[in-house]
């Protein structure tokens, strides 16, 4: 997989090396690029062609890890060459040496990548490849992806669940749910909290997210989310304490029902229990965990719900009712197919994602057997076996699917994952490929569709069309996202899968992610050749001050300082995502970005009332690969364009934040291509004046979702037609 994920992004370099650089050097050395190209284009063929050999047979892997590495050799002397050629002040001696230097590098990597497809031929005449599974796959999706949860085996422990919350005591209890990850207790839970006769007998219910990583912040956040007893300025200016203090009001003297999932210590549990009150209401607190100790100390002597594994029977039907839906199906599958589900012991994570696979698969008695035969091997009754059953629907994904899974373990744990950044990621890194007249989004969405049509992707809010507006996994398959990740080299990030030193081969990895600390010793290892930085942490600026990750393609953190940025920025000539907390002294710098798709502002403020706004000129505006400017608490002015702005093409897809005063026709008609539009109008004594700015929506005639906000006093009376 990462090899394919290294020559894809090689080929997008060569495919943009071709159309932006044709006054550069590189045009009389045109053939070598051809050939590269060429040469790589065949190798992603043969590497979609042969997913499955991969994952049995370890010369094959050796041979990918070999195409892995020939890629991105090539990529990375590219990119070095165009940054020294952009960056660097050099003679025209010294930079007709560095041309000379690098073209005869391109001739040696024709010479390797040639080895390499000798290797290659060999492998396609005497191997006798086993391509049941990926030559007889159906890729089209079955079911829509807004198909009902399938759900077995949960009627008895509902009504338990259920008498336990309203028959029992006045007095608050905790009803504990436990049991191993995968085997339904989040579900369970689920489907306790939406019945209607439980949302009937609660005034107040609502549900969080605690995690292995819980942050207390997040979890009475998630409360008062639930119950609408929060907004944006509580959460910029609260302390934990106020905002503890806000739950416990909110709950006092009414009834209740909290659902805390997840729960992983006993220390979680106690920063959290004093604010849920007892008024001898009938309240209830439903907590899932794995973990006994914790659901025992929770509970308080009562008797914990412990959650039970299907039948042969309900593993069937549930096996069925995913592949074939509610209806008939070819009879001669049902004793193969039995037999599957049994080899998943009864965990219905293991059953709907086997499910999953076989869905995608044609219906043929030989397809079904030669995944019985993987899963009897792999399946036994601990975590790690349920992740390596887990990696049998991943290893027989196609490869451009893989790379758009993996890479969904950038995002932290307990956070949903907003598709619109998601896809804009997948895109930014090279992973969606072009599909006849569909634009790269399309794909993108379609690439999600297929992930959780295959059950490793979930669904976590939709917009009010039926799109997907925020996605998650199920802990253990991110588990085994992550350890796939890692195993491929495919991104860099501390886990408890992850051993103190950093990989043999640094040269491998492109991505990394910080949920724990990196060493300043670390960093300096993987900074050369990152394409992509996900950091938390200041002094990632004092690195870039340094210009170590000259060759950046995506850079997300939460802090910046213009004092060590503002240059280094404009020296990231490769960069296409930059998300970060504010623009200020970075404007002139972003004007140098030739290749930025994306460009995300998010005002991480702890207090303050006043929203900030953001100047940007027409220099950034116009950038010829801007596509999508975003924005989160912050304001955007645009001024009206010059003369000389005007004869420029705009490529401006998405805009969100705009001022009303940006809001003329001088704006608009230099924007004709936008779809995606927000405006922000400011309460004062103009506002209904302001109003008339949306007169001149009518210069966009490509728009197809429009938001406009009120600040202040006003409460918010328009909202996305449609929203990603």
């Amino acid at each position: 997989m990462a090899a394919y994920a290294a020559v894809t992004s090689l080929l997008h370099t060569l495919d943009n090396l071709s159309q932006t650089h044709t006054s550069h050097s590189l045009l009389y050395k045109k053939e070598q690029t051809e050939v590269l190209s060429d040469n790589y284009t065949f190798l992603k063929t043969f590497l979609e062609d042969f997913t499955n050999i991969f994952n049995e047979d370890i010369k094959m892997k050796h041979l990918e890890r070999m195409i892995q590495e020939a890629a991105n050799g090539v990529e990375d002397t590219i990119d070095s060459h165009v940054y020294d050629s952009s960056v660097l002040v050099q003679s025209k001696r010294v930079r007709r040496k560095a041309d000379m230097i690098f073209h005869q590098n391109l001739e040696y990597a024709i010479e390797e990548i040639g080895l390499i497809q000798r290797e290659v031929m060999k492998k396609i005449k005497v191997s006798s490849f086993n391509s049941k599974i990926s030559h007889s796959r159906d890729t089209s999706s079955q079911f829509p992806l807004d198909q009902k949860d399938i759900i077995v085996g949960l009627d008895e422990d509902l009504l338990k669940i259920k008498d336990r919350l309203i028959v029992q005591s006045s007095r608050l209890e905790v009803v504990p749910i436990i049991g191993m990850g995968g085997i339904g207790k989040t579900t369970l839970a689920r489907r306790v909290y939406d019945d209607s006769l439980i949302a009937y007998h609660f005034y107040v219910r609502a549900w969080t997210n605690v995690s292995q990583e819980f942050d207390t912040r997040e979890i009475f956040l998630g409360i008062l989310r639930s119950i609408g007893a929060v907004n944006d300025e509580v959460e910029r200016n609260s302390t934990n304490e106020q905002l503890a203090e806000r739950v416990y009001r909110s709950l006092k003297g009414r009834k209740y029902l909290i659902v805390l999932d997840d729960m992983w210590s006993i220390e979680a549990w106690q920063h959290v229990r004093r604010t849920f009150p007892d008024d001898h209401n009938g309240s209830r607190i439903v907590l899932t965990t794995r973990l006994v100790d914790v659901a025992s100390c929770a509970c308080s002597g009562n008797s914990l719900h412990q959650m039970r594994f299907l039948s042969m029977e309900e593993s069937w039907t549930l096996l069925r009712d995913k592949v074939f839906g509610i209806g008939s199906y070819p009879p001669e599958l049902e004793k193969i197919g039995r037999y599957i589900g049994h080899q998943c012991q009864g965990l219905p994570l293991a059953v709907v994602a086997i499910g999953g696979l076989l869905s995608k698969m044609s219906k043929e008695t030989s397809s079904w057997e030669n995944v019985a035969e993987k899963v009897g091997s792999l399946m036994t009754s601990d975590t790690m076996d349920c992740l390596n059953i887990l990696s049998l629907s991943y290893n027989h994904l196609p490869q451009y699917l893989k790379t758009c899974f993996l890479y969904m373990g950038v995002f932290a744990e307990t956070r949903e994952i907003p598709v619109w950044k998601l896809i804009k990621l997948w895109i930014a890194e090279g992973f969606v490929k072009k599909v006849n007249h569909k634009n790269l989004e399309d794909v993108a969405e379609e690439n999600l569709r297929e992930l959780v049509d295959r059950s490793l992707v979930l669904v976590g809010k939709h917009t009010s069309l039926g799109k997907v507006k925020t996605c998650k996994m199920h802990d253990l398959v991110r588990d085994m996202c992550l350890r796939e990740a890692q195993y491929e080299d495919f991104i860099h990030f501390k886990t408890r899968y992850d051993h103190d030193d950093l990989p043999e081969n640094i040269s491998c990895l492109r991505r990394v992610a910080d949920f724990h600390k990196y060493t300043h010793g670390e960093l300096s290892k993987l900074m050369p050749l990152t394409r992509s930085v996900f950091f938390k942490y200041p002094y990632i600026f004092f690195f870039l001050s340094q210009s170590s990750f000259r060759l950046l393609r995506i850079l997300d953190v939460c802090f910046t300082s213009s004092l060590y940025c503002s240059q280094s920025i404009s020296e990231l000539v490769h960069l296409r995502y930059l998300a970060c907390p504010s623009f200020n002294g970075l404007v002139q710098s972003l004007c140098k970005l030739r290749n930025i798709q994306n460009l995300v502002i998010h005002d991480l403020r702890p207090s303050g009332l006043r929203m900030r706004t953001q100047f940007l000129p027409w220099e950034v505006v116009n950038m010829p690969q801007l596509r999508h400017i975003h924005t989160k608490k912050f304001s955007l002015f645009i001024p009206p364009p010059t003369s000389l702005i005007a004869e420029r093409e705009n490529h401006l897809q998405t805009l969100t934040g705009l001022m009303s005063s940006s809001c003329n026709e001088e704006v608009f008609l230099r924007i004709p291509n936008l779809k995606k539009l927000g405006i922000l109008i400011l309460d004062d004594s103009d506002t209904i004046q302001k109003c008339y700015c949306l007169d001149n929506l009518v210069h966009l005639t490509q728009l197809e979702k429009l938001k406009v906000e009120f600040r202040g006093s006003y409460m918010l009376i328009f909202r996305w037609m449609s929203e990603d």
